[in-house]
């Protein structure tokens, strides 16, 4: 996606470098033989000496998963190193990852040239739209069939918020293969998440490999004023919107092998507030998570502390006067 952003960046004159070259598509090589080690790798780009700067964090896995989702054409390539049952497994698993890629199968990154040139199949129109495949998870374009090799994937959707110790449980059982993660196994995973304690903001969550991450997003649709809406978003969030809690909701798609859906929704609903805590409004939610102990209050409190003296126009949605334990 960086790439692809670049183009639209003016310089000091005005002009972008979209006014003089397009792009025509967007082409990720994968080396078929290591994908699934290097998605399950806790290695970070520093560790590598990959990082953009020295402020980048990512991991590896973040950064293959990425590639892949936004990918026009991805070359799988070294499919001369692994059996037929690898080279399978690896393909579904790209294919639940990004669904309208071209795949292709490759060695020595041997392909026809007119499979990633002249293809026109990169839009920016379709790339300025982009948010990280939530594309299943909002529309419900497909409702994939578990696939041979065990690769499949569904949306988790709940209209309550999670209690932040309860979610960051889980989330360290999915890292950790823990029950009911030992049988079903997380590959990868990434949502819009609704916690207790910043009922205000949504939680921008991405899981691959063996690393999480869950920040904080934009605000909720039901948190800004309806004059400053853009034009036509009350009618296309429509199906999104419940009173009283507007368009907020949990969000996550998850692709893994040999997923037990009932399991893993299990897992995720013990982590929802009760019908009697929904009932004890925000206020309440709020004291209520830090006297918990919520693992994500520090990291959250500061960057959203440091989008608003960017001048962001980023609230807390949680009150400021409790303590912290």
């Amino acid at each position: 996606m960086p790439v692809a952003e670049t183009f639209t960046f003016e310089d000091s004159t005005g002009l972008r470098l979209g006014d003089i070259a397009e792009i025509d598509t967007l082409v990720t090589v994968v080396d078929g033989s290591r994908f699934l080690s290097e998605l399950d790798s806790i290695q970070t780009l520093q560790d590598r000496d990959w990082q953009a700067d020295p402020e980048d964090q990512r991991t590896i896995s973040h950064l293959l998963c990425d590639q892949v989702e936004f990918a026009n054409v991805i070359i799988m390539n070294k499919c001369d190193q692994i059996n037929s049952d690898e080279k399978n497994q690896v393909k579904r698993l790209i294919q639940q990852m990004n669904p309208t890629a071209h795949l292709i199968e490759s060695v020595y990154s041997d392909v026809p040239l007119d499979r990633v040139l002249g293809t026109g199949l990169f839009s920016m129109s379709d790339a300025e739209k982009h948010d990280g495949w939530l594309k299943e998870a909002r529309v419900g374009e497909h409702t994939p069939e578990t696939l041979e090799y065990g690769i499949s994937s569904f949306s988790y959707r709940a209209r309550k918020p999670f209690w932040p110790h309860k979610l960051n449980l889980v989330l360290e059982d999915m890292l950790n293969q823990a029950p009911p993660f030992d049988t079903s196994i997380v590959l990868r995973s990434k949502g819009i998440i609704w916690l207790a304690s910043f009922t205000g903001i949504q939680g921008e969550f991405s899981l691959a490999g063996n690393h999480f991450n869950l920040v904080p997003g934009n605000p909720w649709w039901a948190e800004i004023d309806k004059e400053h809406w853009p034009e036509g978003l009350e009618d296309a969030i429509a199906p999104l919107w419940s009173e009283p809690h507007g368009d907020r909701q949990q969000e996550i798609v998850i692709i893994g092998q040999k997923l037990d859906r009932d399991a893993v929704t299990k897992a995720l609903d013990a982590c929802l507030l009760t019908e009697e805590e929904m009932d004890m409004g925000e206020e309440a939610w709020n004291h209520m998570s830090v006297d918990a102990g919520d693992p994500f209050y520090e990291d959250w409190y500061n960057a959203i502390d440091s989008a608003v003296g960017a001048g962001s126009d980023v609230d807390h949605g949680h009150s400021h006067d409790h303590h912290h334990h």
